[in-house]
Protein backbone atom coordinates (compact mmCIF):
# COMPACT_ATOMS: atom_id res chain seq x y z
CA UNK A 1 0.00 0.00 0.00
CA UNK A 2 1.72 3.51 -1.06
CA UNK A 3 0.76 6.04 1.08
CA UNK A 4 1.91 9.77 0.80
CA UNK A 5 3.27 12.13 3.46
CA UNK A 6 0.58 14.95 3.56
CA UNK A 7 2.48 17.48 5.50
CA UNK A 8 5.67 16.90 2.96
CA UNK A 9 2.98 17.43 -0.37
CA UNK A 10 1.96 20.20 0.78
CA UNK A 11 5.21 21.29 1.64
CA UNK A 12 6.49 21.10 -2.36
CA UNK A 13 3.99 23.53 -3.77
CA UNK A 14 2.98 22.55 -7.57
CA UNK A 15 5.98 21.75 -10.32
CA UNK A 16 8.57 22.27 -7.82
CA UNK A 17 10.23 19.87 -9.15
CA UNK A 18 11.26 18.89 -5.35
CA UNK A 19 11.59 15.05 -5.25
CA UNK A 20 8.99 13.38 -2.91
CA UNK A 21 11.04 11.69 0.07
CA UNK A 22 11.79 8.05 0.20
CA UNK A 23 9.60 5.90 1.40
CA UNK A 24 9.80 2.67 3.41
CA UNK A 25 7.37 -0.79 4.11
CA UNK A 26 6.31 -1.03 7.47
CA UNK A 27 4.00 -3.81 9.01
CA UNK A 28 1.18 -2.83 11.92
CA UNK A 29 0.51 -4.97 14.91
CA UNK A 30 -1.79 -4.17 18.17
CA UNK A 31 -3.07 -6.21 20.73
CA UNK A 32 -5.85 -3.81 21.44
CA UNK A 33 -9.15 -5.52 21.25
CA UNK A 34 -10.98 -4.77 17.41
CA UNK A 35 -8.21 -2.55 16.88
CA UNK A 36 -5.93 -4.86 14.36
CA UNK A 37 -5.90 -3.65 10.79
CA UNK A 38 -4.52 -5.75 7.29
CA UNK A 39 -0.94 -7.02 8.71
CA UNK A 40 0.45 -5.94 5.00
CA UNK A 41 3.65 -3.73 4.31
CA UNK A 42 2.30 -0.20 4.09
CA UNK A 43 4.78 2.42 2.42
CA UNK A 44 4.90 5.36 3.93
CA UNK A 45 7.50 8.32 4.00
CA UNK A 46 11.12 7.75 5.89
CA UNK A 47 9.82 11.65 7.67
CA UNK A 48 6.91 10.35 9.17
CA UNK A 49 6.38 10.65 13.32
CA UNK A 50 3.90 9.38 15.52
CA UNK A 51 1.09 11.45 14.79
CA UNK A 52 1.55 10.57 10.82
CA UNK A 53 1.60 7.05 11.98
CA UNK A 54 -1.53 7.61 14.44
CA UNK A 55 -3.49 9.50 11.58
CA UNK A 56 -2.57 6.30 9.04
CA UNK A 57 -4.05 4.06 11.45
CA UNK A 58 -7.22 5.49 12.24
CA UNK A 59 -7.66 6.00 8.62
CA UNK A 60 -7.83 2.04 8.37
CA UNK A 61 -9.79 1.74 11.36
CA UNK A 62 -12.31 4.30 9.77
CA UNK A 63 -12.43 2.51 6.34
CA UNK A 64 -12.65 -0.69 7.81
CA UNK A 65 -15.89 0.40 9.38
CA UNK A 66 -17.54 1.88 6.18
CA UNK A 67 -16.31 5.38 6.54
CA UNK A 68 -19.39 6.53 8.12
CA UNK A 69 -19.92 10.52 8.41
CA UNK A 70 -23.05 10.67 9.69
CA UNK A 71 -24.86 9.66 12.92
CA UNK A 72 -23.77 7.53 16.21
CA UNK A 73 -21.53 5.59 13.76
CA UNK A 74 -19.54 8.09 12.71
CA UNK A 75 -15.48 6.97 13.48
CA UNK A 76 -13.43 8.97 16.44
CA UNK A 77 -10.07 9.37 16.08
CA UNK A 78 -8.26 8.05 18.96
CA UNK A 79 -4.16 8.99 19.37
CA UNK A 80 -1.96 5.91 19.07
CA UNK A 81 2.11 5.72 20.49
CA UNK A 82 4.24 3.07 18.70
CA UNK A 83 6.66 0.41 20.02
CA UNK A 84 9.91 -0.88 17.33
CA UNK A 85 11.91 -3.61 19.36
CA UNK A 86 10.60 -2.78 22.69
CA UNK A 87 11.04 1.10 22.49
CA UNK A 88 9.09 3.72 22.06
CA UNK A 89 9.28 5.88 18.54
CA UNK A 90 9.87 8.80 19.70
CA UNK A 91 11.08 10.50 16.27
CA UNK A 92 10.81 9.80 12.70
CA UNK A 93 11.61 6.86 10.89
CA UNK A 94 14.13 7.77 9.22
CA UNK A 95 16.26 8.82 12.40
CA UNK A 96 15.39 5.28 13.99
CA UNK A 97 17.28 3.89 11.18
CA UNK A 98 20.27 5.80 11.47
CA UNK A 99 20.06 5.49 15.06
CA UNK A 100 20.35 1.95 14.48
CA UNK A 101 21.97 1.54 11.73
CA UNK A 102 18.85 -0.21 10.25
CA UNK A 103 18.06 -0.55 6.08
CA UNK A 104 15.06 1.37 4.61
CA UNK A 105 14.52 -1.38 2.49
CA UNK A 106 13.11 -4.08 5.11
CA UNK A 107 9.95 -4.22 6.46
CA UNK A 108 9.97 -2.16 9.52
CA UNK A 109 7.36 -3.81 12.46
CA UNK A 110 5.45 -1.55 14.78
CA UNK A 111 3.27 -2.05 17.77
CA UNK A 112 0.51 0.30 17.74
CA UNK A 113 -1.11 1.07 21.67
CA UNK A 114 -3.33 3.68 22.76
CA UNK A 115 -1.41 6.56 23.86
CA UNK A 116 -2.43 8.31 27.26
CA UNK A 117 -0.97 11.65 28.90
CA UNK A 118 1.23 11.71 31.52
CA UNK A 119 -0.32 11.86 35.06
CA UNK A 120 0.34 15.40 36.40
CA UNK A 121 0.81 16.63 40.35
CA UNK A 122 -2.49 16.89 41.47
CA UNK A 123 -1.84 17.90 45.55
CA UNK A 124 0.41 16.15 48.03
CA UNK A 125 0.33 16.65 51.87
CA UNK A 126 2.97 17.09 54.49
CA UNK A 127 3.45 14.35 57.53
CA UNK A 128 6.06 14.39 60.59
CA UNK A 129 7.54 11.62 59.18
CA UNK A 130 9.30 8.71 56.30
CA UNK A 131 5.80 7.58 54.50
CA UNK A 132 7.04 4.15 54.84
CA UNK A 133 3.44 2.40 52.61
CA UNK A 134 0.41 3.68 50.80
CA UNK A 135 -2.75 1.97 50.37
CA UNK A 136 -5.28 3.81 48.03
CA UNK A 137 -7.21 1.14 47.30
CA UNK A 138 -10.55 2.66 49.19
CA UNK A 139 -12.12 4.81 47.13
CA UNK A 140 -11.75 8.57 47.61
CA UNK A 141 -9.25 7.68 50.44
CA UNK A 142 -5.47 6.62 50.84
CA UNK A 143 -4.14 4.85 53.95
CA UNK A 144 -0.23 5.70 54.79
CA UNK A 145 1.92 4.05 57.50
CA UNK A 146 4.57 6.38 59.57
CA UNK A 147 7.95 5.89 60.68
CA UNK A 148 6.44 7.96 63.73
CA UNK A 149 4.39 4.85 64.76
CA UNK A 150 1.19 6.38 63.37
CA UNK A 151 -1.21 5.50 60.14
CA UNK A 152 -3.16 8.40 58.78
CA UNK A 153 -6.08 8.43 56.63
CA UNK A 154 -6.31 10.92 53.70
CA UNK A 155 -9.11 12.16 51.88
CA UNK A 156 -8.07 12.24 48.27
CA UNK A 157 -10.24 15.26 47.15
CA UNK A 158 -9.25 17.35 50.19
CA UNK A 159 -5.21 16.07 50.91
CA UNK A 160 -4.55 19.08 52.66
CA UNK A 161 -6.80 18.59 54.68
CA UNK A 162 -6.38 17.29 58.35
CA UNK A 163 -6.10 13.62 58.44
CA UNK A 164 -7.64 10.77 60.31
CA UNK A 165 -4.53 9.77 62.39
CA UNK A 166 -4.10 6.30 64.45
CA UNK A 167 -1.50 5.44 66.60
CA UNK A 168 -1.69 1.80 66.43
CA UNK A 169 0.54 0.56 68.84
CA UNK A 170 1.04 0.83 72.79
CA UNK A 171 4.87 1.54 72.05
CA UNK A 172 4.80 5.05 70.39
CA UNK A 173 8.18 4.72 69.77
CA UNK A 174 8.15 1.70 67.43
CA UNK A 175 7.86 2.13 63.66
CA UNK A 176 5.61 0.93 61.46
CA UNK A 177 6.82 -0.43 58.04
CA UNK A 178 3.31 -1.23 56.50
CA UNK A 179 -0.53 -0.70 56.87
CA UNK A 180 -3.67 -2.02 54.71
CA UNK A 181 -7.12 -1.84 54.90
CA UNK A 182 -9.05 -5.03 55.66
CA UNK A 183 -12.63 -2.85 56.15
CA UNK A 184 -13.89 0.03 55.38
CA UNK A 185 -17.47 0.36 56.21
CA UNK A 186 -20.20 2.56 58.29
CA UNK A 187 -18.38 4.31 61.58
CA UNK A 188 -15.71 1.42 62.09
CA UNK A 189 -12.62 0.84 59.67
CA UNK A 190 -10.44 -2.34 60.34
CA UNK A 191 -6.96 -2.37 59.00
CA UNK A 192 -3.74 -4.09 59.81
CA UNK A 193 -0.32 -2.89 60.24
CA UNK A 194 3.49 -4.13 60.49
CA UNK A 195 5.83 -2.78 62.53
CA UNK A 196 9.91 -2.66 62.93
CA UNK A 197 9.92 -5.01 66.31
CA UNK A 198 8.48 -7.93 64.36
CA UNK A 199 4.48 -6.83 65.32
CA UNK A 200 1.45 -7.51 62.97
CA UNK A 201 -1.71 -6.51 64.53
CA UNK A 202 -5.53 -6.28 63.15
CA UNK A 203 -6.89 -2.99 64.08
CA UNK A 204 -10.39 -1.48 64.63
CA UNK A 205 -10.69 2.09 64.68
CA UNK A 206 -13.27 4.80 64.32
CA UNK A 207 -14.28 6.71 61.41
CA UNK A 208 -13.72 10.55 62.62
CA UNK A 209 -13.39 12.91 59.64
CA UNK A 210 -11.51 15.86 60.14
CA UNK A 211 -9.46 14.56 63.14
CA UNK A 212 -6.83 16.83 64.23
CA UNK A 213 -4.87 14.42 67.20
CA UNK A 214 -4.38 10.60 67.25
CA UNK A 215 -7.67 8.72 67.74
CA UNK A 216 -7.57 6.16 70.40
CA UNK A 217 -7.85 2.37 69.28
CA UNK A 218 -11.52 1.10 69.56
CA UNK A 219 -9.87 -2.62 69.42
CA UNK A 220 -6.73 -4.40 68.32
CA UNK A 221 -5.56 -8.12 67.94
CA UNK A 222 -2.08 -8.86 67.95
CA UNK A 223 -0.50 -11.10 65.60
CA UNK A 224 2.69 -12.66 66.69
CA UNK A 225 5.25 -14.98 64.61
CA UNK A 226 8.04 -12.80 63.51
CA UNK A 227 11.71 -12.72 64.74
CA UNK A 228 12.65 -9.22 62.92
CA UNK A 229 11.10 -6.41 61.93
CA UNK A 230 7.53 -7.17 58.95
CA UNK A 231 9.09 -6.20 55.36
CA UNK A 232 5.39 -6.25 53.91
CA UNK A 233 1.58 -6.36 54.84
CA UNK A 234 -1.23 -7.81 52.29
CA UNK A 235 -4.72 -8.54 53.16
CA UNK A 236 -7.69 -10.12 51.42
CA UNK A 237 -11.51 -10.26 52.87
CA UNK A 238 -13.93 -13.16 51.62
CA UNK A 239 -17.00 -13.47 53.41
CA UNK A 240 -17.04 -12.50 56.99
CA UNK A 241 -12.97 -13.62 56.85
CA UNK A 242 -10.11 -12.07 56.38
CA UNK A 243 -6.43 -13.01 55.08
CA UNK A 244 -3.90 -11.46 56.66
CA UNK A 245 -0.22 -11.98 55.10
CA UNK A 246 3.14 -10.64 56.00
CA UNK A 247 7.21 -10.78 55.83
CA UNK A 248 9.78 -10.22 57.39
CA UNK A 249 13.02 -9.76 57.63
CA UNK A 250 13.64 -13.30 59.35
CA UNK A 251 13.28 -14.76 56.04
CA UNK A 252 9.40 -15.99 56.79
CA UNK A 253 5.70 -15.62 56.09
CA UNK A 254 2.81 -15.71 58.05
CA UNK A 255 -0.76 -16.27 56.99
CA UNK A 256 -3.40 -15.60 59.41
CA UNK A 257 -7.08 -16.26 59.12
CA UNK A 258 -9.27 -13.05 61.22
CA UNK A 259 -12.56 -12.03 61.40
CA UNK A 260 -13.39 -9.59 59.28
CA UNK A 261 -16.30 -7.44 60.88
CA UNK A 262 -17.09 -9.70 63.99
CA UNK A 263 -15.90 -8.52 67.04
CA UNK A 264 -11.92 -8.99 67.61
CA UNK A 265 -10.76 -9.51 71.03
CA UNK A 266 -9.03 -6.78 72.50
CA UNK A 267 -5.26 -7.33 73.61
CA UNK A 268 -5.32 -4.10 76.00
CA UNK A 269 -8.59 -3.21 77.55
CA UNK A 270 -8.37 0.66 78.50
CA UNK A 271 -8.63 1.45 81.66
CA UNK A 272 -11.62 3.74 83.03
CA UNK A 273 -11.31 7.08 82.13
CA UNK A 274 -12.39 8.52 85.55
CA UNK A 275 -9.91 5.40 87.73
CA UNK A 276 -6.88 6.78 89.10
CA UNK A 277 -4.01 4.02 87.79
CA UNK A 278 -0.56 4.03 88.19
CA UNK A 279 1.71 3.09 85.65
CA UNK A 280 4.80 2.10 84.80
CA UNK A 281 7.38 3.19 82.54
CA UNK A 282 9.02 0.87 80.13
CA UNK A 283 12.28 0.46 78.76
CA UNK A 284 11.33 2.22 75.59
CA UNK A 285 9.31 4.76 77.15
CA UNK A 286 5.99 3.14 76.84
CA UNK A 287 3.20 3.01 79.28
CA UNK A 288 3.16 -0.49 80.90
CA UNK A 289 -0.70 -1.59 81.85
CA UNK A 290 -1.80 -1.15 85.07
CA UNK A 291 -2.35 -4.54 86.94
CA UNK A 292 -6.18 -4.57 86.21
CA UNK A 293 -5.45 -4.22 82.36
CA UNK A 294 -2.64 -6.66 82.55
CA UNK A 295 -4.99 -9.53 83.54
CA UNK A 296 -7.06 -8.68 80.53
CA UNK A 297 -4.30 -9.01 77.98
CA UNK A 298 -5.07 -11.58 75.32
CA UNK A 299 -2.82 -13.95 74.18
CA UNK A 300 -0.91 -13.30 70.72
CA UNK A 301 -3.00 -15.12 67.65
CA UNK A 302 -0.76 -17.34 66.25
CA UNK A 303 -0.39 -17.82 62.40
CA UNK A 304 -2.73 -20.57 60.64
CA UNK A 305 0.47 -20.76 57.90
CA UNK A 306 4.46 -20.32 57.87
CA UNK A 307 6.19 -20.84 55.24
CA UNK A 308 10.03 -20.41 54.73
CA UNK A 309 10.96 -17.90 51.69
CA UNK A 310 14.87 -18.45 53.74
CA UNK A 311 15.65 -22.17 54.62
CA UNK A 312 16.30 -21.70 58.19
CA UNK A 313 19.88 -22.62 58.64
CA UNK A 314 19.13 -24.12 62.21
CA UNK A 315 15.56 -26.57 61.46
CA UNK A 316 12.39 -26.47 63.23
CA UNK A 317 13.06 -29.23 65.44
CA UNK A 318 16.65 -28.31 66.61
CA UNK A 319 15.59 -25.04 67.59
CA UNK A 320 12.55 -26.82 69.11
CA UNK A 321 14.72 -29.07 71.19
CA UNK A 322 17.33 -25.78 72.26
CA UNK A 323 14.31 -24.08 73.02
CA UNK A 324 15.07 -21.13 70.68
CA UNK A 325 13.45 -19.77 67.36
CA UNK A 326 14.81 -21.36 63.97
CA UNK A 327 17.66 -19.32 62.98
CA UNK A 328 17.05 -17.92 59.06
CA UNK A 329 19.99 -17.86 56.74
CA UNK A 330 22.12 -14.65 55.80
CA UNK A 331 20.14 -12.09 53.68
CA UNK A 332 17.24 -12.92 54.83
CA UNK A 333 14.43 -9.81 54.09
CA UNK A 334 11.61 -11.31 52.48
CA UNK A 335 8.58 -9.27 50.29
CA UNK A 336 5.05 -11.44 49.59
CA UNK A 337 1.77 -10.74 48.65
CA UNK A 338 -1.24 -12.03 47.36
CA UNK A 339 -2.70 -13.39 44.16
CA UNK A 340 -5.84 -14.74 43.18
CA UNK A 341 -7.58 -13.88 45.84
CA UNK A 342 -5.48 -15.02 48.51
CA UNK A 343 -5.32 -18.75 46.78
CA UNK A 344 -1.39 -17.82 45.65
CA UNK A 345 1.12 -16.02 47.42
CA UNK A 346 4.39 -14.42 45.70
CA UNK A 347 7.45 -14.12 47.67
CA UNK A 348 11.08 -12.37 46.59
CA UNK A 349 13.93 -11.49 48.85
CA UNK A 350 17.53 -10.69 49.14
CA UNK A 351 18.38 -14.55 48.39
CA UNK A 352 17.75 -13.63 44.75
CA UNK A 353 14.75 -16.27 44.63
CA UNK A 354 11.70 -15.39 43.74
CA UNK A 355 8.49 -18.17 44.58
CA UNK A 356 5.31 -18.90 44.08
CA UNK A 357 2.99 -20.71 46.86
CA UNK A 358 -0.18 -22.73 46.76
CA UNK A 359 -2.14 -21.74 49.57
CA UNK A 360 -5.59 -24.11 48.91
CA UNK A 361 -2.87 -26.95 48.71
CA UNK A 362 -1.16 -26.05 52.00
CA UNK A 363 1.41 -23.48 51.34
CA UNK A 364 3.14 -25.91 48.84
CA UNK A 365 5.70 -24.58 47.04
CA UNK A 366 5.00 -24.73 42.86
CA UNK A 367 7.62 -23.40 41.69
CA UNK A 368 10.58 -20.92 42.18
CA UNK A 369 12.91 -18.91 39.58
CA UNK A 370 16.66 -17.59 41.08
CA UNK A 371 18.41 -14.65 40.08
CA UNK A 372 21.15 -12.81 41.61
CA UNK A 373 19.23 -9.74 42.41
CA UNK A 374 18.73 -8.41 45.55
CA UNK A 375 14.69 -7.72 45.51
CA UNK A 376 13.11 -4.57 47.13
CA UNK A 377 9.75 -4.68 45.79
CA UNK A 378 7.44 -7.15 44.94
CA UNK A 379 4.43 -6.95 42.81
CA UNK A 380 1.99 -9.52 41.14
CA UNK A 381 0.50 -8.66 37.79
CA UNK A 382 -3.10 -7.74 37.61
CA UNK A 383 -4.86 -5.85 35.26
CA UNK A 384 -8.31 -7.20 33.12
CA UNK A 385 -7.29 -10.47 32.94
CA UNK A 386 -8.54 -13.67 35.00
CA UNK A 387 -4.96 -14.02 37.00
CA UNK A 388 -5.07 -17.76 36.40
CA UNK A 389 -4.43 -16.09 32.93
CA UNK A 390 -1.24 -14.29 33.96
CA UNK A 391 0.73 -16.24 36.67
CA UNK A 392 3.66 -13.06 36.48
CA UNK A 393 5.00 -10.79 39.19
CA UNK A 394 7.24 -8.25 38.88
CA UNK A 395 10.46 -7.59 41.06
CA UNK A 396 12.69 -4.07 41.97
CA UNK A 397 15.94 -4.47 42.78
CA UNK A 398 19.18 -3.05 44.55
CA UNK A 399 21.13 -2.89 40.87
CA UNK A 400 18.57 0.22 39.48
CA UNK A 401 16.95 -2.59 37.40
CA UNK A 402 13.48 -4.12 37.76
CA UNK A 403 12.40 -7.71 36.18
CA UNK A 404 8.96 -9.34 34.98
CA UNK A 405 9.08 -13.13 35.65
CA UNK A 406 6.20 -15.44 34.20
CA UNK A 407 5.98 -18.66 35.63
CA UNK A 408 3.92 -20.21 32.58
CA UNK A 409 7.52 -20.28 31.23
CA UNK A 410 9.90 -23.23 32.50
CA UNK A 411 12.71 -20.37 31.67
CA UNK A 412 14.57 -19.66 34.90
CA UNK A 413 15.69 -15.80 33.23
CA UNK A 414 13.11 -13.22 33.48
CA UNK A 415 10.72 -13.06 30.74
CA UNK A 416 11.61 -8.54 30.84
CA UNK A 417 14.57 -7.41 32.06
CA UNK A 418 14.70 -3.52 32.45
CA UNK A 419 18.80 -2.45 33.70
CA UNK A 420 19.14 0.67 34.84
CA UNK A 421 15.70 1.47 35.45
CA UNK A 422 16.39 4.58 37.26
CA UNK A 423 19.79 5.89 39.17
CA UNK A 424 19.25 3.97 42.06
CA UNK A 425 17.86 1.18 43.79
CA UNK A 426 13.94 0.16 42.90
CA UNK A 427 12.08 0.61 46.21
CA UNK A 428 8.65 0.55 45.17
CA UNK A 429 6.54 -1.56 42.73
CA UNK A 430 2.65 -1.19 41.18
CA UNK A 431 1.12 -3.33 38.60
CA UNK A 432 -2.19 -1.10 37.03
CA UNK A 433 -5.52 -2.31 38.67
CA UNK A 434 -6.84 -2.39 35.18
CA UNK A 435 -4.06 -3.12 32.77
CA UNK A 436 -1.64 -5.98 32.70
CA UNK A 437 0.84 -4.08 30.65
CA UNK A 438 1.47 -0.74 32.90
CA UNK A 439 3.17 -0.65 35.89
CA UNK A 440 4.49 2.28 38.39
CA UNK A 441 7.66 2.27 39.97
CA UNK A 442 9.44 4.39 42.27
CA UNK A 443 13.34 4.50 43.84
CA UNK A 444 16.04 6.10 46.22
CA UNK A 445 16.58 8.36 43.63
CA UNK A 446 13.26 10.02 44.19
CA UNK A 447 11.73 9.48 40.75
CA UNK A 448 8.55 7.65 39.78
CA UNK A 449 7.78 6.24 36.48
CA UNK A 450 4.94 4.81 34.61
CA UNK A 451 5.99 1.69 32.26
CA UNK A 452 4.26 -0.18 29.56
CA UNK A 453 6.09 -3.72 29.80
CA UNK A 454 5.69 -3.79 25.76
CA UNK A 455 8.61 -1.03 25.90
CA UNK A 456 11.19 -1.92 28.18
CA UNK A 457 13.89 0.21 27.05
CA UNK A 458 12.17 3.47 27.70
CA UNK A 459 9.53 4.74 30.62
CA UNK A 460 6.46 6.03 28.92
CA UNK A 461 6.63 8.68 31.84
CA UNK A 462 8.75 10.38 34.88
CA UNK A 463 6.90 11.94 37.01
CA UNK A 464 7.99 15.06 39.24
CA UNK A 465 6.63 16.85 41.86
CA UNK A 466 6.48 20.75 41.15
CA UNK A 467 9.66 23.07 42.37
CA UNK A 468 7.69 24.49 45.24
CA UNK A 469 7.17 21.28 46.72
CA UNK A 470 10.18 19.50 46.43
CA UNK A 471 12.10 22.59 47.64
CA UNK A 472 10.26 22.19 51.38
CA UNK A 473 11.63 19.10 51.91
CA UNK A 474 13.23 18.67 55.37
CA UNK A 475 17.08 17.92 53.72
CA UNK A 476 18.38 18.06 50.25
CA UNK A 477 18.47 13.66 50.83
CA UNK A 478 15.60 13.29 51.55
CA UNK A 479 13.89 11.62 48.82
CA UNK A 480 13.77 8.04 48.61
CA UNK A 481 10.19 6.74 47.62
CA UNK A 482 9.03 4.22 50.07
CA UNK A 483 5.66 3.71 49.23
CA UNK A 484 3.08 3.49 45.74
CA UNK A 485 0.05 2.81 44.47
CA UNK A 486 -2.93 2.96 42.21
CA UNK A 487 -6.46 4.15 43.00
CA UNK A 488 -8.71 1.35 42.04
CA UNK A 489 -9.71 3.20 38.59
CA UNK A 490 -6.03 3.23 37.87
CA UNK A 491 -6.34 6.97 36.81
CA UNK A 492 -4.68 7.92 40.25
CA UNK A 493 -0.91 7.19 41.52
CA UNK A 494 -0.36 8.04 44.92
CA UNK A 495 3.39 8.15 45.81
CA UNK A 496 5.13 8.90 49.77
CA UNK A 497 8.46 8.39 51.41
CA UNK A 498 11.62 9.82 52.91
CA UNK A 499 9.97 13.63 51.47
CA UNK A 500 7.44 13.01 54.51
CA UNK A 501 4.79 14.05 51.58
CA UNK A 502 1.73 11.96 50.52
CA UNK A 503 1.94 13.05 46.65
CA UNK A 504 -1.09 12.39 43.89
CA UNK A 505 -0.85 12.31 40.36
CA UNK A 506 -4.01 12.70 38.31
CA UNK A 507 -4.22 11.03 34.63
CA UNK A 508 -6.81 10.18 32.23
CA UNK A 509 -7.84 6.92 30.36
CA UNK A 510 -4.46 5.37 32.24
CA UNK A 511 -5.05 1.64 30.69
CA UNK A 512 -8.00 1.93 28.89
CA UNK A 513 -7.54 -1.24 26.59
CA UNK A 514 -10.33 -0.25 24.13
CA UNK A 515 -10.99 2.10 21.44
Amino acid sequence: MQLEDDGATASLGGGSGVSAPATMPIRLRTSLPGCSIPYVPYMVPVTWRRSQLSTLVNKVLAAAQGSETEGDAKYKSVPFDFIVNGELLRCSLEEYLAQHGESAESALELEYIRSTLPPAFKDAARQDDWVSSIDARRPGVVLTASYDGRTRVYDLDALTSEPQTYTPSYATDVSLTSARWLQLAGDVQTLATGSMDGTVAVWRVPAVPGASSPIPIVQAMELRHHTSPVSTIDTYVRGDRAAVLSAGWDGTIALWDVPADAPISTSRAPADEGAPTKKRRGARGAQAPSQAEASTVQPPMAPTMVLHHVVPTLGASAAKALGTAPTPGANARTLASFDQGDRRIWSAGWDGAVKCWDVEAGGVLQSQKQSDKVALALDPVRGAHPASAHPEVMTGHMDHSIALYDFRDAVTNAAVAIANAHAAPVSALRTHPTSSHLFASGAYDGRIKVWDVRSPKQALFALSQPVSVSRARPTASAQKILGLDWTPEGDRLVAGGEDCCVSVYQGQAIGVEHV
